[in-house]
């Protein structure tokens, strides 16, 4: 099984289905998204990262954030572009960073990291401290509860997706011990499930 294929090749297959999922709040983010962009710096440099179809860049941009969303998947990315014209798109992994240090005023990470083979998210989570500028945040969605597998039929639309989580606490101890201080962590509960979203700053 390779992980990383699963996931570009499933989002490519669905990115459009993907988007229109997102339009009509399959997935309800508004409250903390509202939250996130109350702790940032007016005009202030956000990475997107697992961006998608570009939906989350699409509301920061008209914010007047200036937004920069990687994604592995090039068919999500293409529809980014259009979703968000005012925003920069680039194909990137999220465990190799090709960013600066201190690049950013926020990271968020919508649905993402849940993609990416659990060993790596301290690594992802040390990555996004150091583009991070100080005080900088992070919003973020990690697992629940603890979970590793496939999906045959994600979304109903017979594409394969891998997921790959940690629990709630081992998620918050990751997050300290990089050296994030969690401003709130709560449970979001979707209609595909309950996942941990957490607000944090780096030390």
């Amino acid at each position: 099984m390779n992980p990383d294929r699963i996931v570009e090749s499933g989002y490519d297959k669905i990115y459009a289905l993907y988007h229109a999922r997102r339009v009509r709040r399959f997935w309800s983010i508004g409250q903390d998204l509202g939250d996130f962009a109350k702790l940032l710096p007016k005009g202030g440099a956000v990475l997107d990262a697992g961006c998608g179809s570009g939906y989350i860049a699409s509301i920061l941009e008209r914010r007047g954030f200036e937004v920069t969303g990687i994604d592995v998947s090039r068919k999500m990315l293409g529809l980014a572009r259009k979703n968000a014209s005012k925003s920069r798109f680039i194909r990137m992994d999220m465990r190799r960073l090709e960013f600066p240090r201190r690049s950013f005023d926020g990271v968020i990470c919508l649905y993402s990291i849940i993609h990416i083979p659990r060993r790596f998210h301290r690594r992802v989570l040390r990555g996004f401290w150091r583009i991070l500028k100080p005080g900088g945040v992070l919003a973020i969605h990690m697992g629940w509860t603890g979970y590793v597998g496939v999906e045959e039929n994600y979304l109903g639309s017979r594409a394969t997706m891998y997921w790959s989580m940690f629990g709630k606490e081992t998620n918050l101890a990751m997050l300290r011990e990089v050296g994030f201080d969690a401003i709130s962590s709560k449970p979001s509960i979707q209609k595909d499930g309950t996942h941990l979203f957490v607000l944090a700053r780096k030390q």
